[in-house]
């Protein structure tokens, strides 16, 4: 009887591992000034960051793997900067830590793909971002896309599991044009020195 009464606890315990919530991800920020090489812990997921800089000269920051090779080049500008860039979205290496190049003060906020800004209809901001539709796109749809600047603007498609889909725009400077957003697409990266809209439809 008592071994009947400890395998029913048993199974009743780990039926609510099994069902209880996951705890949800927390944002973490490192701030700093000047260069440094930030640890945190590892991962491979694709994740995004928000990025500060108050300076007057580069602003560099990458990803490093746990041998210290660099990966992903989140951000390379001069003087001040504020953006939201991906890492992890071309392959899944064990990431851990940034190497940062500064010459002013400095923020990194590490978060969730799951965080990205959320992609309605209508989108437009300025400089890089990262964006976020609610389910993967279905069918044929296009992107009427604008940008005003004098840098690279590219926008890259990512999928459910936030990896790269296909390469929508890469030009120089101003830009106007309509392009096809890959079924499939749940996820975007922008890449941009101006300002820029973005329509679906």
């Amino acid at each position: 009887m008592r071994l009947r009464v400890l395998a029913a606890l048993a199974a009743l315990f780990g039926a609510f591992l099994i069902s209880a919530p996951a705890v949800a991800a927390q944002a973490t920020t490192y701030r700093g000034e000047g260069d440094d090489v930030v640890r945190i812990p590892m991962t491979t997921k694709p994740t995004i960051v928000k990025l500060t800089h108050q300076g007057e000269s580069n602003f560099a920051v990458w990803t490093l793997t746990t041998t210290g090779k660099k990966t992903d080049l989140l951000v390379n500008e001069i003087g001040d900067y504020k953006g939201t860039a991906a890492f992890n979205v071309s392959g899944m290496n064990k990431i851990r830590s940034f190497s940062v190049n500064a010459d002013g003060a400095w923020t990194i906020q590490v978060l969730p793909l799951s965080k990205a800004r959320y992609w309605a209809i209508n989108a437009k901001g300025a400089g890089d971002e990262v964006m976020r539709l609610t389910s993967p796109s279905k069918g044929l749809r296009r992107l009427t896309i604008r940008h005003s600047g004098e840098s690279n603007f590219a926008i890259w498609a990512l999928d459910n599991r936030g990896q790269h889909l296909d390469l929508l725009v890469n030009e120089i400077g101003d830009y106007k044009g309509r392009v096809v957003l890959p079924a499939g697409t749940r996820y975007a990266t922008v890449s941009a020195d101006g300002t820029w809209t973005i329509s679906r439809g």
